[in-house]
């Protein structure tokens, strides 16, 4: 199987996709089913399982805003709070939800440095491939420290445009929340993504001149 564990829809503030095309684009990268994760909601899950084709697997996700990285919810029915990471893995769990740290070390987004035995501990996977971080040197510190914790390692797209779904995936065998907790994943695709994120901001500009007017 091979899922891409990170896709945002327009419910996220940095992505312009309709959940039409988010099931079509997942469709035609010829994924066996995608992690919808947008940042703080999962108001789109619904809407995104109602294009979705038959035989592609929708799974409710959210992306957590913390105060130190993101955090990836997977399979989970409710966003947790914005606050301290342990917390948000606590909430995940409470869900009986899988919690993966998102794109952790890359210090041109949010990133991870402080706690890191104690998240370690905590935490079910380690996003080990995103094809959004631009030095391959951030992917490389994510699957280190997953290494050195025993920790799954996961790969998603970080997609916030159709044509980015796909670009990195999972691949495991089974179900994938056990699959995750038994750390058997492999993730799989690229990074050094730059365009992608100058078409964010650009993105991100349009939104806030919608808002002010």
């Amino acid at each position: 199987m091979r899922y891409d564990l990170q896709v945002h829809t327009d419910a996220s503030p940095c992505s312009a996709t309709p959940p039409k095309k988010v099931a079509a684009a997942a469709a035609d990268a010829g994924l066996d089913g995608i992690v919808v994760t947008d940042h703080d909601t999962l108001a789109n899950v619904g809407r995104v399982r109602e294009h979705a084709p038959a035989g592609l697997d929708v799974v409710s996700g959210v992306e957590v805003t913390t105060t130190q990285g993101h955090l990836l919810g997977i399979d989970i029915e409710e966003a947790p709070n914005k606050t301290d990471p342990l917390t948000v893995i606590d909430e995940i769990h409470e869900q009986d939800g899988i919690a993966v740290l998102s794109h952790p070390f890359d210090t041109m987004r949010q990133f991870y440095d402080r706690d890191l035995p104690a998240i370690a501990a905590a935490v079910d996977g380690v996003e080990a491939t995103n094809s959004r971080c631009v030095r391959p040197l951030f992917n490389r510190q994510a699957r280190a420290f997953a290494a050195h914790h025993g920790l799954a390692i996961t790969g998603g797209s970080d997609a916030h445009f159709p044509m980015e779904v796909g670009r990195a995936a999972t691949e495991f065998e089974g179900s994938l929340r056990e699959a995750i907790r038994e750390g058997t994943t492999t993730p799989c695709g690229h990074g050094r993504y730059l365009s992608g994120h100058v078409a964010t901001k650009v993105q991100q500009a349009r939104r806030a001149i919608g808002g002010l007017r």
